[in-house]
């Protein structure tokens, strides 16, 4: 290797997984040696991904190591640490300010040490900052709240903070350039008896909340094309519309006491539609949202969601095919309470010209699950994918492996139609 450019040696140490490893590699040689000061740009350690022999090592150790390693370097761009133990808030000083010119992207996922960093404010100042990923640590925002700061930042996540509702509204003003941003696991506090959210962001496009439980929620942008809600539960949530209108909207796994509200504007423009696993209360918005989306839509995916009196006719196939003709991706979940299988004569005509991938899931094995299936698979002419899961609880008896055998071979009848499609089943 001694015909390597010290470039290329810098690349080659970016790319190794262990900071540890890095500096054993750089210690071949002067060479290499030249590389780590002049062209590492990535340098990475957490402690799940390191060797039995690592994870043994005392934190001391590592804080030396990592320390050492960074303060030789002279354009570190990326670093990412993450650690279960607690650095000295001498050492994680240190790193801040020696790459303050430089980095552009810091993942840091380590335990508040005292006495206590503020990495938010410090981050803060870097000029160059494109990408902070925080993690286990507190989120304040203690100096002038209308002093600029996070120049450049385009990509903010959050993970298991603890963090006031006012400080996030601050930071969300404070950060302009802000495209993307997502919280996760956070414990939001606030001095009022009822928690209430609100972001404001003129720039922001992305928007991920995930695993938080709030009263109340306002979010309000001007240009938001995705927004994924997952593991929450709220009584409200509020998406303030100011002309934009998404492209993306994911609701998993969400529990809305009271009213969620989705103006049909901002969702005229939708191409992907997932809800799953969620509170029933959620059918109105997705009445409001299937009337007034556009033929825009091309995955539509409506899961293991309560039945409502209103739901029915939206979860019927000939209406959605009418609706949506560029639907390219479509998945369903069956219950016999919930569902029509009997076609509507008005829309027999009805199909899924460009359906290539459909995925049906059902709490029951019978016969009326595969009569609806066999509907959907009628208006599939260009399907080359059928994914079928079932979600039964029934206890694996003698009973039931009856049922089951004879479904399969029900089913084998209906797909041996279509033998351009690639079947697959979950858990059957």
């Amino acid at each position: 290797m001694e015909g390597f450019p010290v470039e290329v040696i810098g690349n080659i140490l970016s790319h190794v997984v262990n900071a540890k490893d890095v500096v054993r590699a750089s210690a071949t040689c002067r060479k290499w040696r030249v590389a780590l000061r002049h062209h590492l740009h990535t340098l990475r350690y957490n402690s799940l991904d390191c060797w039995p022999a690592y994870r043994n090592s005392r934190t001391e150790e590592l804080e030396v190591l990592l320390t050492d390693t960074i303060l030789q370097t002279s354009g570190l761009q990326d670093l990412h640490i993450s650690n279960k133990a607690k650095f000295s808030s001498a050492a994680v000083i240190a790193w801040l300010l020696h790459t303050r010119e430089s980095l552009r992207l810091l993942t840091y996922k380590v335990p508040t040490s005292k006495p206590y960093v503020n990495v938010l404010e410090r981050c803060g100042r870097m000029r160059c900052l494109e990408s902070l990923d925080l993690g286990n640590t507190d989120v304040r925002l203690t100096a002038d709240p209308t002093a600029p700061r996070f120049p450049c930042l385009l990509s903010l996540t959050l993970s298991e903070v603890n963090v006031s509702a006012l400080d996030l509204h601050l930071l969300l003003l404070a950060c302009q350039k802000l495209k993307s941003f997502s919280l996760h696991s956070a414990v939001i506090t606030s001095p009022d008896s009822e928690l209430t959210l609100n972001l404001t962001s003129s720039s922001l496009k992305s928007f991920v909340l995930d695993d938080t439980s709030l009263d109340h929620m306002i979010l309000e942008t001007n240009i938001l094309e995705n927004l994924h809600l997952r593991y929450s539960t709220f009584t409200t949530f509020q998406l303030v519309s100011k002309g934009f209108r998404l492209q993306t909207l994911r609701i998993n796994d969400v529990t809305i006491n009271r009213q969620l509200l989705i103006t049909s504007i901002a969702t005229a423009d939708l191409e992907v539609l997932e809800v799953s696993r969620s509170c029933s209360n959620v059918w109105g918005m997705i009445d409001c949202l299937l009337a007034h989306s556009s033929s825009k839509l091309r995955k539509l995916r409506l899961w293991g969601i309560p039945s409502a009196s209103s739901s029915w006719d939206h979860l019927y196939p000939d209406i959605i095919a009418s609706l949506f003709p560029c639907i390219n991706d479509l998945g369903l979940s069956y219950e016999v309470m919930n569902l029509r299988v009997y076609p509507d004569e008005s829309l027999t005509t009805s199909v899924f010209e460009k359906l290539a991938y459909l995925e049906l899931g059902s709490d029951t094995l019978d016969d009326i699950f595969l009569s609806w299936m066999g509907a959907i698979l009628g208006r599939c002419p260009n399907l080359r994918r059928l994914v079928v899961h079932d979600r039964t609880n029934e206890a694996k008896s003698h009973g039931y492996s009856a049922l089951k055998g004879e479904f399969i071979t029900n089913f084998v009848k209906i797909v041996r139609q279509y033998p351009q499609v690639d079947i697959k089943f979950d858990n059957l």
